[in-house]
């Protein structure tokens, strides 16, 4: 039976995720460090930005960037990418882009990592809503909000248990959000920024 989602249930799970005394204090932590430093034009800045980012969503980033000096290529690498105006108008082909670099360069798809870095700049430095985490809790469970007739469909594919990491795989970023879209529009949903409420919403209820 396909889960519906409503408004309601958005807000309370976004109230649960700040007044969590882990995740809820780590929101701070990154909301106030991009606020004041939300530009990515020093490789210093974005580097400390990187690591915030990754210690607080553990991303391993420190496995899989490796010992050569991949902290520095990524950082610049995103300062190379014209990453603020990118992102201030929620380019989503910056997603590919940089997750097809870091597999080239790493041979790691850091596609997870590279929407958790866009989203929280278009959202704590611009205050808007373009982007969707790709997150593993909430790939594993977002089938329970489509059906299998409305998943082909929309994507012409079929719904498999392994659908949504073989888009990363594939870094088929704007199909994710095209998903994630139709389930905000599906159970008409209205609250504000609600590709970050229906993250929290599904990581918070499956984590």
């Amino acid at each position: 039976m396909i889960e519906r989602i409503s408004n309601e249930e958005l807000e309370i799970y976004a109230q649960k995720v700040k007044d969590d005394i882990k995740y809820g204090g780590e929101g701070i932590l990154i909301d106030e460090a991009l606020k004041q430093h939300p530009l990515n034009v020093d490789k210093a800045v974005v580097a400390m930005k990187i690591c915030l980012i990754d210690i607080t969503n553990g991303t391993n980033l420190s496995r899989n960037l490796g010992k050569n000096g991949g902290l520095y290529k990524l950082s610049e690498k995103i300062v190379e990418s014209n990453f603020d105006e990118r992102v201030k108008i929620g380019d989503t082909s910056i997603i590919s882009e940089l997750a097809k670099w870091t597999k080239q360069e790493f041979g790691k798809n850091l596609f997870s990592f590279i929407t958790k870095y866009c989203l929280y700049h278009n959202v704590h430095c611009y205050e808007k809503d373009n982007y969707a985490i790709f997150d593993s809790v909430v790939s594993k469970n977002l089938y329970k909000y489509i059906s299998k007739e409305e998943y082909e469909t929309l994507t012409g594919r079929k719904l498999r248990y392994n659908s949504f990491f073989k888009m990363k795989d594939e870094y088929d970023y704007d199909l994710y959000l095209k998903v994630i879209d139709f389930i905000i529009n599906k159970n008409n949903i209205t609250v504000e920024r609600p590709h970050r409420k229906l993250d929290w919403f599904i990581w918070y209820k499956n984590r």
